[in-house]
Formats: structure tokens, sequence, C-alpha cells
């Protein structure tokens, strides 16, 4: 039934408890997991001196650090599914999850979610609500062991 399975991952351990279930859900289906790490774009800053920062090997060092992460984990769990990495760079994190979801064509978005309430949730948002709402294809929220 889901051919496509899409897992958003931040570097967590909490992200990462997304993992177990995507793996069954694509086992059954004989599916695909793509692993999706969203670096974030960082706007370049002027100083007081006007000086510009040029933020391109800041980027380009974390778009790396993505690289080796999602490596990491396709290796450790490559065997036991069909896996594909994706590092993307993006102003918005959820909006690129919903964007590389619905260009890919994936039939399902495992995701966790940190279970941050009241003055957590309003100063760092929830990038699962924002996908869960904006999402074309099901979204399953695995809720954290350590939220």
């Amino acid at each position: 039934m889901y051919k496509k399975i899409l897992v958003p991952l931040d570097g967590s351990k909490l992200a990462e408890e997304a993992l177990p279930h995507a793996k069954d859900l694509a086992h059954q289906s004989d599916g695909q997991v793509t692993l999706l790490t969203v670096v974030q774009s960082i706007v370049p800053m002027v100083t007081p001196d006007m000086v510009s920062i040029d933020t391109g090997p800041i980027i380009a060092r974390m778009k790396e650090q993505a690289e080796q992460y999602l490596a990491h984990l396709t290796q450790k769990i490559g065997e036991e599914a069909k896996i594909k990495a994706v590092v993307l760079e993006d102003t918005t994190i959820a909006d690129a999850i919903v964007s590389y979801a619905d260009s890919a064509n994936i039939d399902l978005i495992v995701m966790s979610t940190h279970g941050r309430s009241g003055i957590s949730r309003w100063m760092y948002g929830s990038v699962a609500d924002r996908v869960l709402r904006a999402a074309h294809c099901p979204v399953l929220l695995i809720r954290s062991q350590e939220a």
C-alpha cells in the first residue's frame, strides 16, 4: 500500500524513533524509505560596518554533515529496507518536507513528534504539526518516548 515512505530527520535520536515504524511498513509493502534532512538556509547578514558575511561555506558544511549523517543511517539500516537519502536546503523545514513529498509522489510521511507543549511549542513551533496540516498524503506521527 505504501511504496514510497518519507522519514524527515533532524539529526536527533528523538526523530530517529520513526525509523523502525517506517522500515516495518516498507517491508510489508516491499517499499522504499527516503530519509530526508533539511538544512535550514541562513539569511545573509550585514554587520553594523555593512560588511556582508558569506554564508555559502557554512551552508556547504551543514549539507556535508547532513549527508554524512544520512549515509551512516543508510548503512546502518540499509540491509533491512530499500533506503534513499536526500538533503535539501530551504528556509522553512516543514515547507521543504511537504514540497519534497509532493514532487517525489510520496505515499506516506512517517515522523516523530518531539512532544513540545506550552511555551516551548510556541517558541520552537511544531514542524510535525505544520507537515500534518499541509501534506497531501497520509502522515503517521510517532510520539517520542522521551517526550
